[in-house]
């Protein structure tokens, strides 16, 4: 087929806009398409730093490149954190994702931080999986949370910047209303403001399919690990690996239902619900980082005082 904006041989194929696309004008267009949802939901309003998590696989590497050229527009400083989380398994999968981090960061030449799970906090994520009764991804997701915030304010960031995806947040959604979980569904944002001792955090890839974001990174050629973790292949757990490919199967079938899920959740739905998790919380006795109201330690603190023998003091 040939491009819907000059007739060039077309690579990709937009079903939702009607639109095929050559290279050229495909980057173009998603480039815009993320610049666009920066501006319209003011994620980068009263940003003078801005971090980045990347993890060295595709949505992070692709949010890297294009956050780096909209911040150049807006004098905004970066800086990218990426976690070395000690997966191994025999495949050397955090090595790995490290490195391809680091390649981007060099191309671009933005200054980064890494992480190092086992010096900094005494435990792998191949160590949590043993030792702790908790789903690894849970464990997982719980300690870059962690990390990612505390290394941000560290860095004196304003700004924490992830790479959620368009099918990540449908995923969340659906999730959401299946199991009744409303505190989850109001949590669920593009922009969540500074507030509760928590940094301002922005998904600026929200309304961007992974499809896409795959096709941006190979044709502007970013380095990125292929790999999946070799815990799960299911992330989140077979119910929402089912959820998420049944909302694949529907955007084939009505093209843009992802982008319309999304969107009128937000715009319609969810600030319906904004005010529910706006609640003092406390904060851990042990780091100081904000906890669950009515809890003294951070689940952080509790998830490394069960992995290491030595007391948590910092």
């Amino acid at each position: 087929m040939r491009c819907s904006e000059c007739k060039e041989e077309a690579i990709i194929k937009i079903p939702y806009a009607h639109k095929y696309l050559c290279k050229e004008h495909f980057i173009q267009w998603f480039e815009n398409r993320v610049e666009r949802t920066v501006r319209k939901y003011n994620m980068l309003e009263g940003t003078r730093k801005l971090a980045i998590a990347v993890s060295g696989g595709k949505d992070s590497t692709t949010l890297l490149h294009v956050m780096t050229k909209i911040a150049e527009k807006e004098g905004i400083e970066i800086i990218g954190i990426t976690i070395d989380l000690g997966i191994d398994m025999g495949k050397k999968y955090s090595a790995k994702s490290v490195e391809f981090a680091i390649k981007n960061y060099e191309m671009l030449g933005v200054k980064y931080r890494i992480v190092k799970l086992k010096e900094e906090y005494g435990f792998t994520i191949d160590e949590a999986k043993v030792k702790i009764r908790r789903p690894v991804c849970s464990t997982c997701g719980l300690t870059k949370r962690y990390i990612l915030e505390k290394v941000a304010k560290e860095e004196s960031a304003d700004t924490l910047a992830t790479g959620h995806n368009l099918n990540d947040v449908a995923q969340y959604v659906l999730t959401g209303y299946y199991n009744g979980d409303i505190l989850s569904l109001a949590r669920l944002r593009p922009v969540s403001p500074a507030e509760n001792g928590y940094i301002k955090k922005i998904k600026p890839l929200f309304l961007s399919p992974e499809k896409e974001i795959m096709t941006y990174a190979l044709v502007k050629g970013i380095p990125f690990i292929y790999d999946s973790c070799p815990h799960t292949f299911r992330v989140g757990g077979e119910t929402q690996d089912k959820i998420r490919r049944t909302i694949e199967e529907m955007e084939d079938k009505i093209p843009g239902f992802m982008i319309s899920l999304v969107t009128n959740f937000e715009e319609k739905f969810r600030p319906l619900i904004e005010d529910i998790p706006k609640e003092t919380l406390g904060k851990c006795k042990i780091c100081g980082m904000p906890t669950n109201k009515g809890r003294e330690i951070c689940s952080f603190c509790a998830t490394r005082m069960k992995l290491t023998e030595v007391k948590v003091n910092s």
